[in-house]
């Protein structure tokens, strides 16, 4: 009795000492994840952060996080590192205007080597691998580029085409920008044939000198030395782009780099009308061929985008006359688009409202007589265009040039015909196989070369130039000098006058005027316009008139380069300089109207306008057409493509879930204490455990469920694991030691499944798999989708088989309403029978259909959906 007194009062004492909960850590099991789900996580948070960055003003962070949009981010998160960029596929050489030349140039560099390697393994010769774009913005440089890969990935060749725009190639980290042209030019070697495109070149190659930054010399040698360096480059084409041709290093444009250099100028009528017959030929009712003469002629100046944009603000303008409601609502109407007709007013409202990207700098020198001068001053200009064509022979190119878009510019230009050998030229070769007439003028001693023919090939104009003089207000700067400008849009026009001289302070006026003549004479045909050259022969110093005087003297003397000029003065009181620059009739003296120019003049004003009607100061107000309105379309969807890649996304997150799951559920399985929980509870040994337990649970169930793909976040497996300790715990009271044993083991299996999944998930991946289950609950896939989506590669008899099998699952269903049980068919076809075997057993809450060899499919019914999954492709 004492020691049991002894051992109460121990025990009194422990139970007076305040008991503190035994604090257990959590055993932190490390497991490398998969290095793809890192790299995704990495990825998707790093460009999180940037699409934070560049959110849209008037959107917030939770409109991204949800519909269509969340999935367009999501799908371009993971792809758009990794994807090349997708070209135009319907951009090809027809669809570019006014560049023949340069296509046909093209063609020879990269096309006719794969076509014909036979001529050039003839000559034993290499074609041009690398060629310059420049010219102003806008005149299909970056087009014809896009035309040409697109060209070259026809039929069976296939060349690579490599796009670099500007300086994406710069980076901060030293070193790191070569070597990434190094690794572009290998990836091109081999990938060959191929292409490399450089767009703004000038960002990337800049002028050397010691005011730029050493880093772009390193980039600059590195890229030539890439180009035409000791190691052969192959079969790779370089291309480059720019706006700035002085802005690139002058090492780049010799040969063995850029070979060829094409200048993409403004484009003349002929071109004009070709680019607008290009962005209309898909236009009905078709434009009549004589109004778009008559709009390319009033469209001088405007580069190819200016002619997209001029056809696109016409069809806005026509929507705007037709439909002038729309824009006082915000909801959708419905449109008869056929009754959507462009007028020339169209056309009109289009011209005055766009001004052309080279006019918004400066306005050009070249401008029509306007309607209104033009009984004034239409037979000066006859008459000094007249002058203009004896003095400037190549003006004829613009009357009688054949060049076009649909002609080939190479057979024009290079037409030298076989009547030369005929004419008694000597053979170049050291045996002649042909005549003995040809043989016997090898021993001759005529000159291999000559130019003889060069009369009647193409115009000859010795130092041409044109002097527009006349008493003041003449009109000789201001309207005549602009329309003989407009005449000879073709060729290039270089404006020198004070100005142009005196503008840029970094250059002295002597380095502006040989600027001025460099750039002229390096694109002949070429004019130079020198505006009231008194004025400013008398302003100019000493200097500058003798640096004008002997640049003008080392012009070759048949250079076609045209010097016009206009004088405010009278040509006797002109300076001698001036006037023996002007010695061979090169002068057109203006003189006032006379009294039939006066009449025609003032006859439309006085007699025609005058006599009209006033218009009426209060417009007649026309009632609207009342228009029907139309249904809202719903959220914005995904197209094919991008709904493929967000389920190929999901697809690889959830795989990973899918994995982890497996992986947790087989160690609570292989757990001695939960071995109780593993396999459902066998119905012949409690007859009554169904009759208690609606809805039965345990680990085989949730495994074969986890293979089933029924688990897309981890808050529904722990929905079952709660179940299983549910069930236990309602079906084993706390009366029995062996019903506590399975209680307390319920309670432990549910803590060490919700301790592994907090401690082993990421939060990060689980809120992927929640949004992905928010996302693929919303898209809401129909029954008819499901069925028919793994259905590719079946058989007429596997098909035939799936419809009996769900035709008898739909009647069981209808027939027992009740979804408290599960009917599992098991379909096992053998060789030697023509029957199925079926077996019935009762297993959970959803009916499922499953055959275990031939037709592995799964149909599972619930309360909101109808799934079917393929476990296993079907014997073909």
């Amino acid at each position: 009795e004492d020691d049991e007194g002894d051992e109460a009062e121990e025990a009194g004492e422990e139970n007076d000492r305040p008991y503190n909960l035994r604090q257990r850590k959590t055993v932190q099991r490390y497991e490398a994840p998969p290095i793809g789900t890192c790299l995704t996580l990495l990825v998707f948070n790093f460009l999180s952060i940037l699409c934070d960055r560049c959110l849209p003003m008037n959107l917030r962070a939770e409109d991204l996080a949800s519909g269509v949009l969340r999935d367009r981010v999501k799908v371009g998160a993971s792809l758009a590192d990794v994807d090349p960029m997708n070209l135009d596929s319907s951009v090809k050489f027809d669809s570019v205007g006014g560049l023949t030349h340069h296509i046909q140039s093209l063609k020879e560099m990269v096309v006719f080597p794969l076509l014909y390697p036979e001529v050039f393994e003839k000559f034993k010769i290499q074609p041009p691998r690398g060629c310059l774009f420049y010219g102003p913005p806008g005149t299909g440089k970056t087009l014809v580029a896009r035309a040409l890969a697109n060209e070259c990935s026809q039929g069976d060749r296939k060349v690579s085409f490599f796009m670099r725009k500007g300086a994406d190639c710069l980076s901060k980290w030293v070193g790191e920008s070569e070597r990434q042209l190094r690794l572009l030019f290998d990836q091109a070697y081999l990938m060959r044939p191929s292409i490399i495109f450089f767009d703004e070149i000038d960002g990337l190659a800049p002028v050397r000198s010691s005011r730029q930054d050493q880093i772009h010399s390193s980039i600059v040698s590195t890229l030539l030395a890439l180009m035409d360096g000791l190691d052969s480059r192959g079969e790779i084409v370089v291309i480059g782009a720019t706006n700035r041709l002085d802005s690139i290093d002058p090492a780049l444009r010799r040969p063995g780099r850029f070979d060829r250099e094409f200048l993409f100028n403004l484009p003349d009528k002929k071109a004009r009308k070709h680019i607008l017959e290009i962005h209309t030929r898909d236009w009905s009712p078709k434009l009549a061929e004589p109004f778009i003469d008559e709009l390319a002629e009033k469209c001088v100046g405007y580069c190819g985008a200016d002619i997209k944009a001029l056809c696109t603000e016409a069809a806005l303008a026509a929507l705007r006359r037709r439909y002038p409601q729309i824009y006082s609502s915000s909801q959708r109407y419905q449109l008869d688009v056929a009754s959507i007709v462009l007028g020339p007013q169209d056309f009109g409202c289009a011209l005055r409202s766009i001004v052309p990207a080279g006019q918004r700098a400066q306005a050009p020198p070249g401008q029509a007589l306007s309607y209104v001068l033009k009984p004034l001053l239409e037979p000066t200009l006859a008459q000094t265009l007249a002058c203009l064509m004896r003095v400037f022979p190549h003006t004829e190119l613009l009357r009688f040039s054949v060049i076009s878009d649909t002609d080939n510019h190479l057979l024009v230009k290079d037409s030298y015909s076989e009547d030369e050998e005929c004419l008694g030229a000597p053979s170049i070769y050291e045996t002649q196989s042909g005549s003995p007439k040809k043989a016997a003028s090898c021993t001759t001693h005529k000159p291999f070369l000559h130019f003889t023919t060069s009369a009647y090939q193409q115009p000859t104009s010795y130092r041409p130039r044109l002097l527009l003089t006349g008493p003041q207000g003449a009109g000789q700067s201001t309207h005549l000098a602009p329309a003989v400008l407009h005449h000879l849009e073709k060729f290039t026009v270089h404006r020198l006058d004070l100005p142009t001289l005196y503008s840029v302070s970094a250059k002295t006026p002597e380095e502006s005027c040989a600027q001025v003549f460099r750039e002229a004479r390096r694109c002949v045909p070429s004019i130079i316009y020198m505006p009231h050259i008194s004025d400013w022969w008398e302003a100019i110093s000493e200097t500058v008139k003798s640096s004008f005087l002997t640049l003008l003297q080392d012009v070759p003397s048949f250079t076609p380069l045209l010097i016009l000029a206009t004088s405010e003065t009278v040509y006797q009181q002109l300076p001698d300089e001036v006037t023996n620059l002007h010695l061979y009739g090169e002068v057109v003296c203006l003189s006032m109207p006379e009294e039939a120019a006066r009449r025609k003049f003032f006859s439309d004003l006085i007699l025609v306008q005058a006599a009209k009607a006033p218009h009426r100061r209060r417009k007649t107000v026309c009632a609207l057409e009342v228009l029907t309105l139309v249904e809202d379309p719903g959220p914005r969807q995904l197209s094919p493509e991008e709904q493929w890649r967000l389920e190929e996304q999901e697809e690889n997150t959830l795989r990973e879930l899918r994995l982890f799951l497996r992986d947790v559920t087989k160690r609570l399985a292989t757990d001695k204490r939960f071995q109780i929980f593993s396999k459902p509870v066998d119905i012949e040994e409690v007859s009554d455990y169904l009759e208690v337990i609606k809805q039965p649970m345990d680990l085989s169930t949730i495994m074969m469920k986890i293979d089933t793909h029924k688990y897309l976040v981890a808050k529904d497996f722990l929905v079952d694991i709660d179940l299983i300790c549910s069930n236990a715990l309602e079906y084993n009271p706390d009366k029995d030691p062996g019903d506590k044993i399975i209680r307390h083991r319920a309670c432990s299996l549910k803590d060490t499944a919700h301790a592994t999944i907090a401690s082993e998930l990421d939060p990060e991946f689980d809120r992927m798999c929640e949004e992905i289950n928010e996302s693929r609950r919303k898209r809401g896939d129909t029954t008819l989708q499901a069925v028919l989506s793994p259905g590719d590669g079946f058989s007429v008899d596997h098909l035939e088989r799936v419809y009996s099998v769900l035709s008898q699952c739909i009647y069981q269903h209808r027939r027992d309403y009740d979804k408290t049980r599960l009917i599992e068919v098991d379909t096992h076809t053998h060789t030697h029978r023509n029957t199925d075997q079926y077996d019935v057993q009762v297993r959970s809450c959803q009916r499922e259909l499953y055959c275990q060899e031939c037709l592995h499919i799964q149909i599972i019914f619930d309360d909101s959906s109808f799934q079917y999954t393929e476990t296993t492709p079907p014997h073909r």
